[in-house]
Order: structure tokens, then C-alpha cells, then sequence
């Protein structure tokens, strides 16, 4: 058995694209080994990545491959001489002599049967790395041309290496012919690859690279008791510092004392965006004064560190520079800059945004529960202007960050010092939310506004792309109303946004004339909201883990009737769905949810045959039977409290009160026969069940849910 190395020795690979080029690799690689008839299993092939090397590895291949026997049926032996001439050539045979014959549906033709061929493995190596090499071009994000071969690649292509056990592979990519060497390190065959590029201080395999840093970091964090801000399990930042070395060396710096006086989210990000180091905390959760870095390869570790914490010092000088500068003005002086800074093309300056944002922030905190007025428009008028300090012109990441470092060192109330850093809040899917009232109402806004914004501009997202990151605003506020309660109406906040858009521009951009826009107008409001549910769904579905069926119920019925539920909000349908998610697994609720059905599907029948709907109140007169008087008494009793204990998103209650009815329910059932030969009985009855029906349907439709 053998081994196979392939290796390309480029420039500098960025770390971040190597994990999906070592994936590429081994897809590729598999897929035209596999076509070419070149026997292995998954197990067999890896693939290795560092900054310089990219390399496929097969271990364990026979010498030599069989090709089995090619058996081809062809035209009937009777056939033009065409047909059979072409058949002989599709085959590589001459002479139709050289062909067999076969009785083949009743007609007689001829075969042909090829012999089981050997073929030595290192040859279908050699005719499948063409494919390989060319195909991995494609896979690349971004390509660079360095010379006239033509040939593209992620960085200049420097040497290649391809060895089968102890044999050079014939193979020439890039202008450069296949060698035994990696770089300058000469291999002497395929399974000393490892071993002989780590007696050089390389280590080829990522995952051994990782694994030797993070047992090293656990040791130094350790020894001298700090913890890494970073998650050692979760950060990318270790995935990239990974692919930054190939022999890697865990040191310890140190930052000025000086420099901790600067926002935490600076620092961290200077040393961690800029530089790939790994900020500390002490035991008490503040940040350390020591750093962790990886070097690459052994050298004079006192002086690694000493230029390291040199350049750290430079960094954090810059921002201190940039900081000390800002904080030489006040923020509010700022707000009338944000007129040249335009939001989009269609929709004015980040000014203009910002006086939005104070009218909709107001509106909000009447639904914001202890969100205090009075702050709203300091803390909206100053939400963005940090936009216009240098530090953020430097550190994007850091907005609203540095503006609520600014506001309080230059005195503003808490309030307003909270809401500027919590209003982008959440950055991601599970990242941290506002936590305060006022930054809760103003993230809201700040995200309603950019939904509204974009769909005015006709910027709304498709299936594959979403530039503005409008899934990831509707996502955050379902995440908010979610997690604190807030619950406000969808529809008239959309409608209320829309409103603080100046008319002119409304119009403009709708494009159509006076008596076109108010209808066009409300489509758009209506895209808005459906767009905010759609992604409510998603939300439930994977992230909560309800039940597709229960969630498409409740929202495909919110809707179906926009107007009708004017005054539903994100929280309201999320409650409904978790209650009925849960109720319809409970066995308690099995035979009152059967019962249901049954009147549903009773109904559904008698009105389909009869080509009409059954609603409205069935007649007290004509209810001849003490099963049906008590069932109707009993709906009558419940109808107006259940509407109401329903309306406000008192599901629990509103669902004991449903528990009335099943008993009388089931006495009607056995005792009643609902398709009287009377045609008034039979109507009086259906109307009754028909109460029923649109009782649970306030719920939602539950006879769609599929119940295990």
C-alpha cells in the first residue's frame, strides 16, 4: 500500500479562506478520483492548510487499479452499416468480427464485451491532476495573475510537490514542474510528509495547530490566573490565528496601565481586529493588562515580545489620540454634521435619519414600559453622532460604542448614555440586546426605520441577497419584543414610520400619480408587514423550535386579513403560537381538540354538499333536545369572556373556559343526529356546531395542525 502527497507552495494564504479551500480540496480531489476509477473510501483523504501550503493527502492506495469489463449492447446484426459502423468506432473495433452476439428484446445483436484491464495508480493520479488543479481555480474566492503562464491563483504558486510513495509524479501547474519538495525541504516520500516537515518546525495539520495553541493558551491562562475574553470553543479568532502559523508559539505581553482608561470595546478591538492577540480578563471580569499572542516559529522570545508590545503601544496611542481629540467637542455639536454624511441616495442624510428617529422613538415609548419621555429625543439626537468622530472613522465597529463613552465623559444623564450603546443592539442572531427602556424603544426605531427606509428605495432583499441587513433588523426586534414583553402593533408602527418620511419624498418614490398612491402606499405597508412575519416564522420555527404546522396556522391567519388585525403585535402571535405549540401536546386537551374537529369536518362536508357557509346564531325555538340546549347555553355563557381573555393574549384562561363545552359537546355527539331528515333542525344544528367552529378559531384553525 502507498501514500500520495500533493502540495501547491504558494505566498501568503488569507487565513480566512483556507478552511473552505482545505474543504474544496477534498471535494474535488474525491469527485475526479472517484470518476477516473481510482479506488478509496472518504477516511483516505485529507487535506492540510497552513499560510503556505495547501495539501491533499490519500493514504493506503494499491499500486495498481483494475478496470472492470465495459459490456455494450449495439444495433441489431441486420442493422444499416452505418449504425454498425459507428458502434465499432464508439468501441475503438475495427472489423465487426471482432464483436460478440446477444439475443437482446427478441432481436439478435451485436456485443461488445471488453476485457478487465489493470492500470497503475500513480497514471490515473497523473491524468486526474489537471482536473483537480483546475477545478480548485474556480473554488477560490478571488484570484491574482503573477506571470504570462496565465495561470490564476488565491497567491503566486511558488513550488509543487507530488509524490505516489517515493515516485515524482509527472505534473506541471503554473509553470512549475512537480518535485519532491515542500519549499525548500526535500521529501523523500509521501509518508514522511508530516513527520519531516514537522522536524522542520512545521506543523501541516490545522487541527493539531489549533489544538497545540488552545492547550497552550488553557496552560499560560492558567499560570498566571487571567481567562481569554474570546471563547476558545467559539471565537473565529482562534480558527484565525490557526492559519496565521505553522509552528506556533504562545507569548505573554503586557499593555501601559494608561491605556486600560480607554473604552474596554477600543482596546479589544485594536488588539484583537488589528492585531489577532487575545485580550484577558482578571478573576474580577475587568480587563488585564497582559496579552496573548501567537508567534510564528522559534526565534528570541524577549525580543518577539518587546516588538510586539512596541507596536501595541503605537495602536492604542492612535486611539488615545483620536479620543482625547473628539472628546475636545461636545456630541449634540456634531448632530448638524450628519447632513453630509447621506444614509442613502433616495432617502437623504444620516440628519435626516435622526430626526425620524425622534419622532418614532416618542411614539415607542408609550409601549415601552418605563421608558421615560423626556430623554428620547437627547438620546436620538445623539444616538449617530459619533458617526462623525474620528475614532469611529477609524473603528467603524465601534459606533455607538464611542458615542456613549463620549456622552458620559462629557456628563449626559444614564439614560441617554445606555440607549446610544444599545441601539444597534442585537449585532447578530444570538449577540447581546438592549437591556434598558429608552435603548430598547430607540433600537426598535432605529430598525423599523431601516426596514421602512429600504423598502421605500425599492432595496428589499431577494432569496440571495440582503446588502442592508434588513432580515437581521426584523430578526432583532422580534428578539426584543420576545425576550422583555414589549408588545406594540405591527401595523401601525409600520404606518406611523412610513408617516415620518416627508410626503414629497414618499411620492417621488413611489412614482405614481395622485390617484395611485394611496393604494400603492398601503401595498408597501403591507409588504413591510408581511416581510417582518415571514421572518417571525422562520425565527419560531428554527430558533424556538414550535411546531411548522402550529406557526403557519396562526400567521398564514394573521395574514389572511391585514385590516382585520390592525392591532396585533409580534409578542401577541409569538404568545399564541408557544401556547398552542404546547396545549396541543397536552393529553388532557386531546378529546376537547378531537371534538373540535369533528364539528369542523361535519361542517366542512354539509357545506361543501349544500354550496354554502354556516354562520350566525342558530334559533333557541327550534333546539329540540336538552343535549343541544345545554351545549348552546354553555357557548353562550363562554363567547363573550373568551373573546375578550383572547383579545389580550390571556390564552390559558381563554382555553379553561373552552373546557366547559366538552362534556356537553360529547353528550351532543352521542345523543344528537346532526343531519335531522328536518331540513330547519338540520340547519339550527349545523349553525350551532358552527359556534363552535368559530370560537376555536379564534385560537386558530386547529383542525390544519397535525396532532401526534
Amino acid at each position: 500500500m502507498s501514500d500520495f502527497i500533493f502540495e501547491i507552495f504558494s505566498e501568503e494564504i488569507p487565513a480566512k479562506m483556507q478552511k473552505a479551500a482545505a474543504e474544496n480540496f477534498v471535494k474535488i480531489a474525491s469527485e475526479i478520483f472517484t470518476k477516473n476509477n481510482l479506488k478509496f473510501d472518504s477516511t483516505q483523504v485529507k487535506s492540510f492548510v497552513t499560510p503556505h501550503r495547501l495539501t491533499l493527502f490519500v493514504n493506503s492506495l494499491e499500486s495498481a487499479q483494475l478496470i472492470p469489463a465495459v459490456r455494450r449492447i449495439g444495433p441489431k446484426v441486420d442493422a444499416d452499416k452505418k449504425a454498425i459502423a459507428g458502434f465499432l468506432k464508439s468501441v475503438g473495433l475495427e472489423n465487426e468480427s471482432q464483436l460478440e452476439q446477444v439475443e437482446n428484446n427478441g432481436a439478435l445483436c451485436f456485443l461488445f464485451a471488453g476485457k478487465t484491464a489493470e492500470i497503475k495508480t500513480a497514471e490515473i493520479i497523473k491524468n486526474s491532476l489537471p482536473q483537480i488543479a483546475q477545478k480548485m481555480i474556480s473554488a477560490w474566492p478571488k484570484l491574482m495573475r503573477w506571470d504570462d503562464t496565465g495561470i490564476k491563483w488565491i497567491r503566486p504558486i511558488r513550488n509543487i510537490l507530488c509524490l505516489f510513495d517515493q515516485e515524482i509524479i509527472d505534473f506541471e501547474f503554473a509553470g512549475i514542474k512537480a518535485s519532491n519538495f515542500s519549499g525548500s525541504i526535500k521529501i523523500k516520500a509521501a509518508q514522511d510528509y508530516e513527520k519531516t516537515l514537522a522536524e522542520n518546525f512545521i506543523l501541516v495539520d490545522q487541527s493539531a495547530r489549533k489544538k497545540k495553541i488552545l492547550e497552550q493558551v488553557a496552560k499560560i491562562t492558567a499560570e498566571i490566573n487571567l481567562t481569554t475574553i474570546d471563547d476558545p470553543e467559539k471565537s473565529p479568532l482562534f480558527d484565525e490565528v490557526t492559519g496565521l502559523c505553522e509552528w506556533p508559539v504562545i507569548l505573554v505581553g503586557s499593555i501601559d496601565e494608561k491605556f486600560l482608561n480607554l473604552p474596554d470595546e477600543a482596546l479589544i478591538l485594536t488588539l484583537r481586529s488589528n492585531q489577532k492577540y487575545f485580550c484577558l480578563n482578571d478573576a474580577t471580569g475587568n480587563l488585564a493588562t497582559k496579552f496573548i499572542f501567537i508567534a510564528n516559529g522559534l526565534g528570541d522570545a524577549e525580543k518577539i515580545i518587546r516588538d510586539n508590545e512596541k507596536l501595541v503601544r503605537a495602536r492604542l496611542a492612535d486611539v488615545e489620540f483620536f479620543i482625547h481629540e473628539d472628546l475636545k467637542r461636545p456630541l449634540i455639536s456634531r448632530l448638524h454634521e450628519l447632513k453630509k454624511i447621506v444614509f442613502h441616495q433616495k432617502l437623504g442624510s444620516i440628519f435626516d435619519r435622526v430626526h425620524r428617529l425622534k419622532s418614532l422613538t416618542k411614539f415607542l415609548t408609550v409601549f415601552v414600559p418605563n421608558s421615560d419621555l423626556n430623554f428620547s429625543e437627547k438620546a436620538a439626537d445623539l444616538c449617530k453622532a459619533d458617526l462623525t468622530t474620528k475614532a469611529v472613522a477609524e473603528m467603524p465597529e465601534l459606533q455607538g460604542k464611542i458615542g456613549s463613552f463620549y456622552a458620559l465623559k462629557q456628563g449626559e444623564e444614564k439614560k441617554t448614555i445606555a440607549a446610544i450603546y444599545e441601539h444597534y443592539l442585537p449585532l447578530g442572531p444570538n449577540s447581546e440586546l438592549p437591556k434598558t427602556p429608552l435603548g430598547i424603544a430607540l433600537s426598535i426605531s432605529d430598525k423599523i426605520d431601516l426596514i421602512v427606509g429600504f423598502f421605500l428605495a425599492a432595496e428589499k432583499p431577494t432569496s440571495s441577497r440582503d446588502p442592508y441587513g434588513l432580515r437581521r433588523a426584523v430578526l432583532g426586534i422580534i428578539r426584543i419584543s420576545y425576550t422583555h414583553n414589549i408588545a406594540f402593533p405591527i401595523r401601525i408602527l409600520v404606518e406611523k414610520s412610513f408617516t415620518f418620511y416627508p410626503p414629497k419624498l414618499t411620492k417621488n418614490l413611489l412614482e405614481e400619480g395622485e390617484e395611485n398612491f394611496y393604494a400603492k402606499k398601503k401595498k408597501l405597508i403591507e409588504e413591510v408587514i408581511i416581510f417582518i412575519v415571514e421572518r417571525l416564522k422562520v425565527h419560531l420555527k428554527e430558533n424556538k423550535k414550535l411546531s411548522a404546522d402550529v406557526v403557519n396556522t396562526v400567521i398564514d391567519q394573521y395574514l389572511s386579513d391585514l385590516d382585520a388585525h390592525k392591532s396585533v403585535d409580534i409578542l401577541y402571535l409569538a404568545k399564541k403560537i408557544k401556547f398552542l405549540d404546547e396545549i396541543l401536546k397536552d393529553e388532557k386537551y386531546k378529546n376537547l381538540i378531537a371534538l373540535y374537529k369533528r364539528s369542523v369536518n361535519i361542517l366542512a362536508i354539509e357545506e361543501k354538499k349544500d354550496g354554502k357557509s354556516y354562520k350566525g346564531k342558530p334559533s333557541r325555538l327550534a333546539l329540540k333536545t336538552k343535549y343541544e340546549r345545554v351545549l348552546y347555553r354553555r357557548v353562550k355563557q363562554i363567547s363573550a369572556d373568551f373573546r375578550k381573555l383572547v383579545t389580550k393574549g390571556e390564552f390559558v384562561l381563554a382555553f379553561q373556559l373552552l373546557d366547559i363545552l366538552e362534556l356537553p359537546l360529547t353528550h351532543f355527539f352521542s345523543h344528537v343526529m346532526v343531519n335531522d331528515e328536518n331540513k330547519d333542525l338540520r340547519e339550527n344544528r349545523l349553525l350551532l356546531l358552527s359556534r363552535i367552529r368559530s370560537l376555536f378559531d379564534e385560537m386558530g384553525d386547529l383542525s390544519k395542525i397535525e396532532i401526534g
